[in-house]
């Protein structure tokens, strides 16, 4: 590794404070959180800011909460663990706590940020998937005011976003699924099973009657960005479930992906992931209904 660079550090006790430093230092500063992606890229040499914003001091940001009106917000600071042990998660949206328990060890959990997540904009990122799934979107703040994006017009490339250096993403919020919906996320990591994802899909749907009234898929590793399978969600709509039915809408969404290695291989697992994903989603789906 190489001998990290001279920068200027600032923690923050306010947004307020923290949006002047991004304001007055622009491209040249880089937000900390986690850490667990911009410390080992500064110890490469791949990134070399000339300032470090710390926000860990801004505690609000650490929030998950659960709202009927709102639905699920996480913060900036909340850590992929605390995915893991919220009530609200559980509660709402439990493949997001599936998917954090895909995320590497305990220790890197304890310390990498959901946001951070989604802003390193790395194409296997494990959180994406579910959140694009549940239709979420960001929360952005600079001086300027605020805005919000959806995440699924978030990323432009391979660890690029449409973030201005000016900005830091607050808070991601998702809706909360319908009272038919389920889902799930399904993985095939590269060896072991803390290793970085090799294929990522999550599977969000709404059932009726044995009809489905809504299907959301999401994928990651199988494209310079994460994407949404819109082909195959379009298939699904509308229709009533059937082996053959899954089986060609897995068929679909590989089709719409664009691997950067190993094209073949990775798309032939997207096919057979998506209908895991579904039929597991579905099965759930099921019980909700049957509760009902």
């Amino acid at each position: 590794m190489r001998k990290l660079g001279r920068f200027e550090y600032f923690q923050p006790a306010s947004l307020h404070e923290a949006l002047d430093l991004l304001h007055h230092y622009e491209e040249r500063a880089a937000i900390l959180a986690g850490g667990t992606d911009l410390i080992v890229a500064m110890k490469l040499g791949r990134k070399s800011p000339a300032c470090l914003v710390d926000i860990k001091r801004l505690a609000p940001l650490a929030s998950i909460a659960g709202d009927p009106a709102t639905g699920l917000t996480i913060g900036a600071l909340a850590t992929v663990q605390s995915v893991v042990t919220s009530p609200a998660i559980a509660d709402r949206a439990p493949l997001l706590k599936s998917a954090a328990l895909a995320f590497g060890h305990r220790q890197i959990r304890n310390r990498a940020t959901v946001v951070g997540n989604w802003c390193n904009a790395s194409p296997s990122a494990d959180m994406a998937p579910p959140l694009l799934a549940l239709g979420a979107r960001l929360t952005v703040a600079s001086r300027r005011g605020e805005r919000a994006i959806p995440l699924d017009a978030f990323f432009t490339g391979p660890f690029e976003t449409r973030l201005d250096p000016d900005e830091i993403v607050t808070a991601i919020q998702a809706p909360i699924p319908a009272t038919l919906a389920a889902g799930h996320y399904a993985r095939l990591p590269k060896i072991t099973s803390v290793d970085e994802t090799l294929v990522g899909v999550a599977a969000v749907v709404q059932l009726e009657n044995g009809v489905i009234r809504e299907a959301r898929l999401a994928l990651s590793s199988v494209a310079p960005t994460p994407i949404r399978a819109w082909m195959a969600e379009e298939f699904l709509r509308d229709e009533r479930i059937d082996d053959r039915l899954l089986d060609e809408a897995g068929r679909i969404a590989a089709s719409e992906t664009n691997p950067r290695a190993r094209a073949a291989y990775r798309r032939e697992m997207s096919r057979l992931l998506v209908g895991r994903a579904l039929r597991v989603a579905l099965g759930r789906a099921r019980d909700v209904e049957a509760l009902r």
